[in-house]
């Protein structure tokens, strides 16, 4: 069951997640703020949970050409992986969606994530971590944001484009009441944005 899965959640992250980078933008208290993710194909493997022998880019390529077995890889036996495995199916709606974004609270769980972006229906959290240019996605919560994060913030909006695309062309979520063209970002942040 755990292939079946996993192959699926593959093939999804490839169609709405893979080589993609999103900016979010987001209100903490009354301040505007953006955060610039990306998603490679080798950032699949951690958000699975499960252990293996493969690099990160060999099991993502087995999971595509659907030859991911289960001798590829193991369950941990706390149940961490499992967990993981009941929203991996979700997470390619997450930056499509009405979500929340706040900074980790690190509260005994031993991860190195500086932020989490989650949603409150699927209960799904996803933690990044500062990067030179984008951040990237480290890990995967069958968790609510509000629990991870302090304080957690409303998301305005989540634009997207193709890595190596200089503007962000496609608008993918856009909050109750918001219009993009009276978003309130910086200039520099606005010529990005070209949807």
């Amino acid at each position: 069951m755990a292939v079946s899965i996993i192959v699926q959640a593959a093939q999804n992250y490839k169609d709405f997640l893979q080589d993609k980078h999103f900016l979010i933008v987001y209100q903490e208290k009354e301040i505007v703020k953006i955060v610039q993710i990306e998603f490679r194909g080798n950032h699949f493997l951690h958000l699975t949970g499960v252990k293996t022998k493969l690099s990160a880019g060999r099991f993502y390529e087995k999971c595509l050409n659907h030859k991911l077995s289960g001798d590829d890889f193991e369950l941990d036996k706390k149940g961490k992986a499992q967990q993981k495995l009941m929203v991996l199916p979700f997470l390619h709606e997450l930056l499509y969606h009405n979500c929340m974004i706040g900074t980790f609270i690190n509260s005994g769980i031993c991860i190195r994530a500086d932020y989490f972006v989650g949603n409150t229906k699927a209960v799904l959290s996803v933690g990044f971590r500062y990067g030179k240019k984008m951040d990237f996605p480290v890990t995967l919560y069958k968790e609510d944001v509000r629990s991870l994060t302090k304080p957690t913030n409303k998301v305005l909006a989540i634009f997207s484009k193709k890595y190596r695309e200089y503007n962000y062309t496609e608008c993918t979520y856009l909050s109750k009441g918001q219009e993009i063209s009276k978003l309130p970002i910086s200039e520099e942040i606005r010529k990005l944005i070209q949807v």
